[in-house]
Order: structure tokens, then sequence, then C-alpha cells
């Protein structure tokens, strides 16, 4: 069954005020009227459906209930696997091959005196392992088994070493957003087992964003695979999104009203962009072919948000007055769509 919270990216303990942010990111990020022919109407079904379970209280408990069922299947599936295990890495010496019955005989007191003799002496000192401890050790090689197994998956070829990881390290790393355009090539500070820092040379692509995953090997140790969870810093007017590059852009008041044409920086050259007459803050106009260069030398898109910024002299009479003209010419309160409370459907 799906996990809802693995859904949302959030933990089976999130609050509602969590779970519904987790969602507004979602949905902006993978809605297909906000992103056409860019993602997976069914990914966007996933999100909302995992959304609508875990925002119901009751739906909520019973997706607990299904899940702490599988947990315990699972818990019981790998007991019968250790068992069965621990069944085969008996010694072979231990498990005597049937043989016909044959009468019972007194066994000669030399054989068993012999026998007595051959058994290895108890070092001085040394205790003989518990039973506890035999099955600690036993579980722990089991797991280091079933370790080894997950690292070995994925590769359809397991008689080359090249392809074998034996280890992974995992780092976040904070880029700017200058450097999420361009690409960089960033130097990262890791420890290694022993407690030893050591610096890697890390090769960032244009285009990444917050949570982008860049995975790569070292020369000098194949074996590794090195994995960078991408962070980018947070700037005033430029963003990255799942859509390409995000350019807020301030317009008058007049401007949103009457429209026009105004110039915005790009990647390149200025552009012009008509502003159409009525343009509410927050509209966005896409720019195709404007964003960011990817590997095959196309193109990706800019977009502009628009953002209508308040003249600052709000406590200037005359601009009083200007502001109450302008709240007649509303059709109807600009509020009247909102609940009353966040929660309300």
């Amino acid at each position: 069954m799906d996990n809802y919270y693995k859904i949302l990216g959030v933990t089976s303990a999130a609050t509602s005020s969590e779970l519904r942010r987790a969602y507004r990111i979602l949905a902006r990020r993978y809605h297909p009227d906000l992103n056409p022919g860019e993602v997976d109407a069914n990914t966007f079904k996933r999100i909302a459906r995992a959304y609508e379970v875990l925002s119901d209280p009751e739906q909520r408990r019973q997706h607990d209930a299904e899940l702490e069922k599988g947990r315990e299947h699972f818990s019981s599936a790998f007991d019968r696997a250790h068992r069965e295990y621990r069944k085969n890495q008996r010694p072979r010496e231990n498990q005597r091959p049937r043989e016909t019955p044959r009468p019972a005989q007194a066994e000669p007191e030399a054989p068993r005196r012999a026998a007595r003799q051959a058994k290895p002496a108890k070092e001085p000192g040394r205790r003989p392992k518990s039973k506890l401890s035999q099955i600690a050790a036993t579980s722990r090689e089991t797991m280091r088994m079933v370790a080894n197994k997950i690292l070995q998956t994925g590769s359809t070829r397991p008689e080359r070493p090249s392809n074998h990881v034996s280890r992974l390290s995992l780092l976040e790393v904070s880029i700017s957003i200058f450097d999420a355009i361009r690409g960089v090539r960033k130097t990262v500070e890791m420890s290694d087992s022993s407690g030893d820092i050591r610096k890697i040379s890390a090769h960032i692509p244009a285009g990444v964003r917050t949570g982008s995953i860049v995975r790569f090997r070292r020369k000098e140790s194949p074996e590794e695979e090195v994995v960078l969870v991408i962070r980018v810093a947070h700037h005033p007017w430029l963003s990255m999104s799942a859509k390409g590059l995000m350019m807020e852009i301030p317009i008058t008041v007049a401007e949103a009203i009457q429209g026009g044409r105004i110039q915005v920086p790009s990647l390149g050259d200025p552009l012009l962009v008509t502003v159409e007459p009525g343009m509410q803050s927050g509209s966005e106009v896409r720019l195709r072919g404007q964003g960011i260069r990817a590997k095959d030398g196309s193109r990706g898109d800019l977009f502009i948000r628009f953002m209508v910024k308040v003249p600052e002299a709000a406590a200037d009479p005359a601009l009083r007055e200007k502001s109450d003209s302008l709240s007649g010419y509303y059709s109807s309160p600009v509020r009247a769509g909102l609940p009353r409370s966040i929660t309300d459907e």
C-alpha cells in the first residue's frame, strides 16, 4: 500500500498545518494546469489523495493502522528469514545423515576417553560466549548480509567490481541562485570513517533547485557513491522552480490598471514585456526559450511574475483621497470568496 506520509514528504507526527503546507507546495509543483505538458497527472492525483486521507482524522487513523499492520507483517517475514538463516548456518558435522537403525551396542571405554581428551581445553581467563551474545552476533551478520544485498541491487553485471557500491556518503550543499543558474564546481568537505576531513570537488549542473540530487563516484574511490542534496539560497526576486527560472518584477498601480510595455532583465540582453491592462498582482507571463540552457543546448523558459507595488508615501493626504476613489471601482468585495476559517472547505 502507498505510504501517504512519504508521498507528501512529512513524518507520521505531522500536524494539520504541516500537512497543508506540504500539500500546497507539491500542488504548485505538480498540478497539471500550472505545469501543462511538464508533469504527470497521476502524480498530482496521488498527492491529492494523500492529503485527502491524512487531513481527515478518521481516514488518517485507518491509514496509520494499515501501516502498522504492514510493519508487523514485514517484521514477521524478517523473523522467518532470520530463523532460516540460523538453521542453514549450523555446522554440517552436527547434521548426521539418517542411517538404518542398528541394535544398541555398548561403546568401549577407550574411544569415549579419547573423544573427551580430543576436546579443546578452555583458555584460562576467557569466558565462553553466552547464548544471548551468540544470537546478537548472528543478528548482526544477518543485517550485514541484507545491507550488502541492498548495495548490490541494481547492478545488472555483478561480475564487474566497478559497479559495486560498498559505501554511500550523503551531504547537503548550499549554493547561490546564480550558481544554480550557471552551474558551478563546488569543493565540499566531508569526514571519513576515521574522522579525518577530506575535500571533494563536485560539478553541480545548471538548473538545479532546492531538493535536487547530484550523485557521482570519484576515480580515487570507485566503490563509494557521493550523493549531494542541493539547497539554493533565498534571493529577493529570483527563484528556481520545476517550471524554470522565476523572476518577480514590480509594477506600479498605474501600469497594472492601464497596461504598457516595460523592460526586464534576462540571461542575455534586456527584454521588453507587455503588461496587459488590469494585470493582477502575482500574475505570470511565460517567455519561452529565455531560461537556463540545458546540456543538449536547448533553453528552458523564463517566467515573469508581476507584483503591484504600492507607493511608499501612504500617509500623504492626496494619495489617501485618490485611493479612496479607487475603492468605488470594485464590482464586489475583494475578500468575498475567503472562508471564515482556513480549515473550512
